[in-house]
């Protein structure tokens, strides 16, 4: 059903844009939209499928739910941010709303790097061993696989 739509993350978007302690819905609806939104215990969940009202009421919850992140999403401004971040990095706009900002900054570079016309090689994808001796330097990792007991790299003294 999602395919070719674009997802909105509010939870990362909001750890993205605003600094609180507690990235939950009951906090970011009180702190940034001055909303109470109930709360109750996932455990209880079941009891809800007891009567139609309790299941009515159920629904009346994840429908409000669904509107305070619609609102917080609106209240940060979270569409036209990202239009701008991928109008301005030249990548794809679903990569910006997963807040890549690696991603977003290669793409700034390789932008600038066609533009004085280098000719920039493919990204080379490193295997799991690539990547420890790139972590920890080749002589570190070759120091951990000779010995016999131990796994994992030995790091060097400081």
């Amino acid at each position: 059903m999602t395919c070719g739509r674009l997802l909105v993350d509010t939870f990362l978007t909001a750890k993205e844009l605003i600094r609180e302690t507690n990235y939950d819905l009951t906090n970011l609806a009180k702190v940034q939209l001055q909303q109470k939104r109930e709360d109750f215990d996932d455990d209880l969940l079941p009891q809800f499928y007891v009567t139609s009202d309790r299941l009515f009421q159920l629904t009346d919850h994840t429908e409000k739910d669904s509107y305070l992140t619609f609102q917080l999403m609106c209240h940060l401004s979270v569409i036209p941010l990202t239009k701008q971040l991928t109008n301005i990095a030249g990548n794809l706009w679903f990569r910006s709303l997963q807040n890549a900002r690696a991603e977003r900054n290669e793409m700034l570079l390789l932008h600038e790097f066609k533009k004085k016309k280098f000719i920039l090689p493919d990204k080379k994808q490193l295997s799991a061993k690539e990547m420890k001796r790139g972590m920890f330097g080749d002589e570190e990792v070759e120091e951990a696989e000779g010995k016999g007991g131990k796994k994992g790299p030995k790091r060097k003294k400081a």
